[in-house]
Formats: structure tokens, C-alpha cells, sequence
């Protein structure tokens, strides 16, 4: 059983490390950084609407920050998005 265990976490630490991440530069010339094969997708000068398919969260609200910063991050492949714009 332990044997299995360790096997399974091993392979998922290797899939990650293998995964990589890519950043690449939007047409709306803000950068997008993908981890994890996307799992993890940060932007930076994004004011791009999200998608109606997330669970949208608004950290503008959450923290009364001057200004939007169009940071967004998706989490679990667009599941999740916090944005703050």
C-alpha cells in the first residue's frame, strides 16, 4: 500500500515538473502567464471580460485598491477567476 502511494505522488510531482509554464504577450499587449499546463493563468493588464462559464470573484471589491490593476488569475483551467477591474 505504501508502495502505491509513493508511486502515485511520484508521478503526479513528475506531470507537474514535465507541465512547464509559457508567458506570452496578449492582444491587448498585457502578458499571460500559464503554469501547470494551465491549470494556474495569471494576466497582467487584462481587462478582459470573464467568461460566464466561472466562478467570478472581483477583488477590487474585496480589498478597495485605488484604481483598477486588470490583474486575472483563473484557477482549475477558467474554473475559477479572481480579477481586479
Amino acid at each position: 500500500m505504501k508502495t502505491k502511494l509513493s508511486l502515485a505522488l511520484t508521478s503526479l510531482a513528475l506531470l507537474a515538473f514535465a507541465s512547464g509554464c509559457a508567458t506570452r504577450t496578449t492582444s491587448t499587449g498585457g502578458k499571460e502567464t500559464t503554469v501547470l499546463g494551465g491549470a494556474v493563468t495569471v494576466s497582467k493588464d487584462s481587462f478582459q471580460p470573464t467568461n460566464p462559464a466561472t466562478i467570478d470573484a472581483d477583488t477590487s471589491k474585496l480589498l478597495g485598491k485605488n484604481g483598477p490593476s486588470g490583474k486575472k488569475t483563473s484557477l482549475l483551467w477558467g474554473l475559477i477567476t479572481l480579477h481586479d477591474y
